[in-house]
């Protein structure tokens, strides 16, 4: 291909007009297979297409018909470098620094591929060659402060990267080199410094966002952390893996582990579904307290309401939930309200009274803290009279149990000759799960329904009633394990006694203070308590 032709074909790629300059090529490379610079060019215009593929076998033919052509093997390892195929990237930039050793970007480029390849030693020669012929070269600076903290080496390479951000203060990598150095030197507000100004100046650099979001969260600033990803999502890097990794371990550690199980409990998911669809009419008007991640509240706009309003106390939460409401088409009729039920205002927040009221603020022991209240603030101001509530009741069953085994951490005491009850202060108050499919321990007598709770009217937020257990067996009682059949409606019953492996809640247990010697036969008496928070038991 003539030069001038060549440039031509440059311009055309440049300007955009990528299928001319495609069509120009090729009518080269058909009268010349052996045409690299129109190969080289095909590979340049399928990458700017989004092809890197074809790109990579159009630069393979450009290097196999003029193998003396540096740009060609430099453009070929930058392909495969960023395809994550190191090694080789790697051999495509030693081959273009063989053919124009005074050029300091492939050597740039050989010692970043040998440093991602896991090469450090490697690395670190050629990023010291670079600077051999030119020490004040900021890039190879900040390269090589990378690459000695890979090795070990923070002093040495916080200098470096110094050196490299006094040089080229405008360099996001001199920056963000700089930022992992003082990271390691655990100068942490230098690193938020220099990770803030590397995402200024390069809000597409995904590590520097990481680097900020790491610092943040270290620092225990985790709210701040989490906005900090969310940006870097909102600048187009959601897809990064380095950026996707890093907001699922920040949104995993502000929300309890328990929600994503909860999800999976087909059971209790079905039966809120069976539910809802008794009760809701075309264009009536749901409220849902707690939404989560918004499943209940999209399963009743599915089934026909005109308008669901749902909250969520927690703000990373309802953030979620609108994005997952967003993407599933329901945003018109899906109103997710990121604050606390008894804040929310008839004519404000919502148009008029729910026609129907769901919720689902229970836990493994039934009562979460403030859920009475909560049931009895909607009621009075937030559900039209006569409105369908769901759940509408609740009966809780007790069984005495001994289990010696979970008995020795609950409470935690001598474990193994030594004295670990210091440590016992780490242990879930009051109530504590078991699966009493799966978890070791034997019934000492039959279950009992021990209380009632009825959210159609008011409950006390604190009370007792007394109860019996009947012992059929002699044994050791540790615990009292309980659960809960939630009417859902007249005709849906959920257990959280149901046995299978998506059953989310399994059972609550209460272990003794100290254990109780018994005999079958024997009627034990208790209290079955509760106040705003929980459900227990004391013995009478």
């Amino acid at each position: 291909m003539p030069e001038a032709a060549h440039g031509e074909i440059a311009r055309l790629i440049q300007a955009g007009r990528l299928e001319e300059a495609r069509a120009a090529c090729r009518e080269a490379v058909d009268r010349d297979p052996g045409d690299g610079h129109a190969w080289h060019l095909l590979g340049l215009i399928a990458f700017r297409a989004g092809d890197a593929l074809e790109a990579l076998g159009h630069f393979d033919r450009a290097v196999t018909a003029m193998p003396d052509q540096p740009a060609f093997h430099n453009n070929r390892g930058a392909l495969l470098y960023a395809g994550r195929r190191y090694a080789q990237a790697a051999d495509a930039f030693r081959a273009a620094h063989a053919l124009d050793p005074g050029q300091p970007s492939t050597q740039l480029n050989l010692g970043n591929a040998l440093q991602a390849a896991g090469d450090l030693d490697g690395a670190e020669a050629a990023f010291r060659a670079v600077l051999d012929a030119a020490p004040d070269q900021a890039e190879a600076l900040a390269a090589l402060g990378r690459v000695l903290l890979a090795k070990g080496r923070p002093a040495e390479a916080v200098g470096l990267c110094r050196e490299a951000a006094r040089l080229a203060p405008e360099s996001p990598d001199a920056q963000y080199a700089l930022g992992e150095a003082a990271y390691a030197l655990d100068d942490q507000e230098e690193a938020e410094r220099r990770f803030r100004r590397a995402v200024e100046l390069a809000p597409a650099l995904a590590p520097a966002h990481v680097g900020l979001a790491q610092v943040l969260h270290a620092a225990s600033r985790t709210g701040e952390a989490i906005e900090a990803i969310e940006a870097a999502v909102e600048a187009g890097l959601g897809d990064a893996p380095e950026i996707a990794f890093m907001r699922r371990f920040l949104h995993s550690s502000m929300v309890p582990a328990w929600h994503l199980p909860m999800l999976n409990d087909t059971v209790r998911n079905d039966a809120y579904q069976a539910a809802l669809a008794r009760a809701i009419k075309p264009g009536c008007h749901v409220l849902e307290i707690g939404t989560g991640s918004g499943l209940v509240a999209m399963m009743a706009a599915r089934l026909g309401a005109g308008l669901v309003t749902t909250c969520e106390i927690n703000p990373l939460l309802a953030r979620i939930a609108m994005e997952t409401v967003r993407r599933n088409g329901l945003s018109d009729r899906v109103k997710v309200l990121p604050r606390k039920s008894t804040r929310l205002a008839v004519g404000t927040d919502m148009p008029r009274r729910a026609d129907v009221f769901v919720s689902e603020l229970i836990n493994v022991g039934m009562l979460a803290p403030e859920m009475l209240s909560i049931l009895r603030h909607a009621r009075e101001t937030l559900v039209a009279p006569g409105g369908a509530i769901i759940p509408r009741a609740a009966r809780i069953h007790a069984l005495p149990i001994e289990s010696a085994e979970l008995a020795r951490i609950n409470p935690l005491r001598d474990l193994c000759g030594f004295d670990l009850s210091a440590f016992d202060v780490f242990r879930t108050p009051g109530t504590g799960q078991i699966d009493l499919d799966a978890d070791p321990h034997r019934a000492l007598g039959p279950a009992a329904a021990v209380l009632d709770f009825d959210f159609t009217r008011d409950t006390a937020d604190e009370g007792r009633v007394p109860a019996e257990l009947a012992i059929a067996q002699d044994g050791t009682l540790h615990a009292i394990a309980f659960w809960f059949d939630l009417q859902l409606d007249e005709l849906i019953t959920y257990s959280s006694r149901t046995a299978g492996r998506t059953n989310h809640w399994k059972q609550a247990v209460l272990f003794l203070d100290a254990p109780r010697t018994v005999r079958a036969g024997e009627r034990l008496p208790i209290w079955a308590c509760w106040d705003n928070t929980r459900i227990f038991f004391e013995l009478r």
